[in-house]
C-alpha cells in the first residue's frame, strides 16, 4: 500500500474522529460559532497531511530519535493553538489569572503528548498491516 492510502486514512480519521469528539461536548444543535471549531480542525488536519508525508517515510526507515522528534511536533502544535485560542479570546484572556492560563496552555500541551503517542502507533501500526 502506498503512503499516500495512509495519510488519507490519517486525515479522514482525524477530520471525523475530533469533529465527533468536539461535538460531543457541544449543545445540541451546535452554536453557530462551532463552524471555527470545524475550521481550526480543517487547518491541523492539513498541516497534519503535510507532516505525513516528512514522516511515513522516516518512520519506514526506523530514523533515530523519531519518536520524540514526533512528540515535539505535537506539543509545540498544542502550545500553538492554545495560545491562539487565548489571543482570539483576548477579553477572556485578559480577565483570566496566569494560573488559568497556565493551565489552559499545560491541558493543550497533554492532549499532543497523548495524541502523539497515539499518532505514532496508529500509523506504526497502519504500516504493519498494508505493508505485509
Amino acid at each position: 500500500m502506498s503512503n499516500l492510502k495512509i495519510i488519507w486514512i490519517n486525515t479522514i480519521v482525524f477530520f471525523f474522529g475530533w469533529n465527533a469528539i468536539m461535538l460531543a461536548g457541544a449543545d445540541f444543535p451546535p452554536p453557530i460559532g462551532f463552524i471555527w471549531v470545524v475550521l481550526l480542525i480543517s487547518m491541523l488536519d492539513f498541516i497534519q497531511y503535510k507532516y505525513l508525508q516528512y514522516f511515513l517515510p522516516q518512520l519506514i526507515k526506523r530514523k533515530h530519535n523519531l519518536f520524540v522528534k514526533n512528540l515535539i511536533f505535537f506539543v509545540t502544535g498544542g502550545m500553538a493553538v492554545s495560545i491562539l485560542i487565548l489571543a482570539t479570546r483576548y477579553k477572556i484572556t485578559l480577565e483570566a489569572s496566569i494560573y488559568d492560563i497556565i493551565i489552559w496552555i499545560a491541558v493543550f500541551i497533554i492532549i499532543g503528548i497523548i495524541y502523539g503517542i497515539v499518532f505514532w502507533f496508529f500509523n506504526s501500526f497502519l504500516l504493519r498491516v498494508f505493508n505485509k
